[in-house]
């Protein structure tokens, strides 16, 4: 009995031992540095997706038709447009772009293009350019972009060529001329010519007199409407700023 009593003593400290070599351990791992522990799913970096460089056979595969996928090219970038399948396949209206990099064609509307200038765009004027480079943004965000497409714009590795050195100066270019004509539309002009008007017809109505441009302000009338006029004779009529009180025309700006 004594012996059984002792055993009973023992096993009882054992697993007191036990419990508190269980809470010590579990303090212990809770310090134990994050870079052991398992990684969270927010904190696992993204894979960044592999860019592929086509060259033009390869690119020419994935028409849909050698290959299930449909793949095309825009200024060199290539997109999956398999999703959009119904509009590139075999027979479709835009088949013309799959497996190849038909930019030219997005603006020219010449889709039996097959020469090897179907992607040279140097010679476009800037709103045929800047078409194209829309139609680039929106397959873009439409599609799945994949990589490039080596020849005309990015090299073998995916490096742009000097020819895409020199579209990108064509655009800087057309995109300061944009700003400039946008700045001259902001204070732009236009030629009044009251003496032509008024030998002629003005509103109408068969005058023999020349004419001088004038404002006429209506009251209630926010801007002043532009009248031919052979004198001032009324307190709502007021020269144009700058013109002379006595030519036929004036270069007024827009306000």
């Amino acid at each position: 009995m004594f012996l059984l009593a002792n055993l009973r003593l023992y096993f009882k400290f054992l697993i007191v031992i036990i419990t508190i070599a269980v809470v010590i351990a579990a303090i212990i791992l809770n310090k134990i540095p994050s870079e052991y522990e398992s990684p969270k799913i927010n904190d696992i970096p993204e894979v960044p997706k592999k860019v592929y460089i086509f060259t033009d056979q390869e690119l020419a595969q994935y028409n849909g038709i050698q290959q299930e996928r449909i793949y095309l090219s825009v200024i060199g970038s290539v997109f999956d447009v398999t999703k959009g399948r119904k509009h590139y396949k075999k027979g479709a209206s835009y088949h013309y772009f799959a497996g190849k990099d038909g930019s030219r064609a997005l603006v020219t509307g010449d889709f039996n293009d097959e020469s090897s200038n179907k992607d040279y765009v140097l010679d476009l004027n800037c709103d045929d350019i800047f078409n194209i480079l829309h139609w680039r943004r929106t397959f873009r965000e439409k599609y799945e972009f994949i990589g490039y497409l080596s020849g005309r714009y990015y090299d073998e590795n995916g490096a742009e060529t000097m020819y895409m050195t020199g579209l990108k100066k064509v655009v800087k270019q057309c995109r300061e001329e944009k700003e400039e004509a946008k700045n001259k539309r902001e204070y732009s002009h236009h030629v009044i010519y009251h003496g032509k008007k008024a030998k002629g017809l003005s509103g109408g109505i068969v005058r023999n007199w020349v004419g001088v441009p004038r404002q006429l302000y209506t009251p209630g009338v926010e801007r002043p409407q532009c009248v031919c006029v052979s004198r001032d004779n009324s307190s709502l009529i007021k020269e144009y700023e700058g013109c002379p009180s006595t030519s036929t025309e004036c270069i007024v700006p827009d306000k």
